[in-house]
C-alpha cells in the first residue's frame, strides 16, 4: 500500500472512531463560537500581556476556527488548530493529549457532563475519558489537557466552573459573558484565563461581568458561607406556608423570592422531592403571625447577597431576562442559610 493511501486510511479510521464523540459534542456540548464579543476588555488585556511571553495561538478544539480567526485579526499573530473531525485541521484527540506549545491556547472545548452522556446515548463512547481523567465533564478534561500543554490558556467554558472544585491555582481572571457567543445555545458561559507561572493563589483571581470588575475569587468564597442542615426547615413540603421562587423569571419584576404561600400561583400538587425551581417550604414552630416578617428579612438578606456578589454567588440559569441580565438560580443550601440567618434575626 502506498504511503498516501496509508495516510488516507488512517485519517478515515480516525474520523470513524470519533464520529460518535463528535455527535456527542453536537447534541450536548459542541457549540460553535460565531461572535467575538468573548474578547472582553480584561480578556484582551490578558492576551496582550501573555503575548510578551508566547508565540501565536493554538486551538486544540478548533472546529470551524472562529476563535482563531478573531485572534489572528485582533492580534496579527500566527494561528494553528487541531480537531477531531473538521477537515481544515490536523486530527488529534486533544481530550487525551495536547503537544507542549509556546502558543497561547485559546479554545471553546466540548461540554458534556458525565450524567448527561448516558441520557444523550453516548455514554459508552466517552466513558473512558471520564474514567482516565477522574473528572465528570468533558470541558474539565479538555481544560486539564490545555493547562498541561501551555503556560497560557484562554477558554470559553460553562459559568458553573466558578462553583466547581476544579483546581484554580493558575486562574488569573474570569469574564462572565451575559451575551452568549453562540448561535445554537444559550448555555451560560464565561471566559477563563490561566497562567501557570502565576505566583499567587486562586483567591486573588479577578471576576468580571463582561468588562466590569466585580470582586475576587476570595471574596466570592467568603460570601458562600454555608450552614449545617436544619431539620426545622423542610423544603418541598406541599403543605408549607412559605413559597420559594428559586429561579429568576424572564420578567425582571419576578426575580428569586420567598413569598407567602397564598400569593404563589403554583399548584401544590406539582411539588416533588426533586423540585428545585418552584416549591413550598415549612418552618417548624414558626408562629403564623411572624411568617411575613421572616419572609421580608430573608428577601432583604437575599438582595444584599446578590448585590455584594454581583449575582455570581448564585448559579447561572439558561437565558437572560427581558433586560438582558443573566437569570440566576438559588440552590436550597443557600436558601437554607438565608432562612437560618433570618430566623436568628427574628429572634
Amino acid at each position: 500500500m502506498s504511503q498516501p493511501a496509508t495516510a488516507r486510511m488512517l485519517i478515515s479510521r480516525a474520523r470513524n472512531r470519533y464520529k460518535d464523540i463528535d455527535a456527542a459534542r453536537t447534541s450536548g456540548g459542541r457549540y460553535y463560537t460565531t461572535q467575538d464579543h468573548w474578547l472582553t476588555r480584561p480578556v484582551m488585556e490578558f492576551i496582550q500581556v501573555a503575548l510578551m511571553n508566547a508565540n501565536g495561538f493554538l486551538d486544540p478544539f478548533a472546529g470551524e476556527g472562529h476563535l482563531l480567526e478573531a485572534c489572528a485579526q485582533r492580534f496579527q499573530q500566527p494561528v494553528a488548530g487541531f480537531d477531531l473531525h473538521a477537515e481544515r485541521w490536523p486530527i488529534l484527540d486533544s481530550l487525551r493529549h495536547i503537544p507542549p506549545t509556546d502558543a497561547i491556547i485559546v479554545t471553546n472545548p466540548p461540554y458534556l457532563a458525565k450524567h448527561s452522556a448516558s441520557r444523550k446515548g453516548v455514554g459508552e463512547t466517552v466513558a473512558s475519558y471520564y474514567a482516565d481523567a477522574g473528572l465528570d465533564d468533558l470541558y474539565q478534561i479538555a481544560l486539564t489537557r490545555c493547562l498541561e500543554a501551555a503556560r497560557f490558556t484562554v477558554a470559553i467554558i460553562p459559568e458553573t466552573f466558578l462553583n466547581s472544585d476544579f483546581p484554580k491555582q493558575a486562574l488569573v481572571l474570569i469574564s462572565v459573558l451575559e451575551r452568549s457567543p453562540f448561535q445554537d445555545t444559550d448555555n451560560p458561559v464565561c471566559v477563563a484565563c490561566f497562567d501557570h507561572q502565576k505566583t499567587t493563589g486562586e483567591d486573588d483571581a479577578k471576576l468580571f461581568v463582561d468588562d466590569s470588575f466585580c470582586l475576587s475569587m476570595g471574596s466570592l468564597a467568603a460570601l458562600r458561607r454555608s450552614v449545617p442542615r436544619n431539620t426545622t426547615i423542610r423544603f418541598n413540603d406541599p403543605k408549607g406556608a412559605i413559597a420559594l421562587r428559586a429561579v429568576d423569571s424572564t420578567d425582571p419584576a419576578a426575580p428569586i423570592a420567598f413569598l407567602p404561600a397564598e400569593a404563589f400561583a403554583y399548584g401544590r400538587e406539582n411539588i416533588k422531592v426533586s423540585s428545585r425551581l418552584l416549591t413550598y417550604l415549612s418552618i417548624k414552630n414558626l408562629p403564623a403571625s411572624r411568617r411575613d416578617e421572616l419572609i421580608a428579612i430573608a428577601n432583604r438578606r437575599l438582595a444584599v447577597l446578590r448585590h455584594a456578589s454581583h449575582d455570581l454567588v448564585l448559579s447561572p440559569f439558561k437565558g437572560n431576562n427581558h433586560e438582558g441580565r443573566r437569570r440566576r438560580r438559588l440552590d436550597y443550601a443557600m436558601a437554607r442559610r438565608l432562612l437560618v440567618d433570618a430566623l436568628e434575626e427574628l429572634g
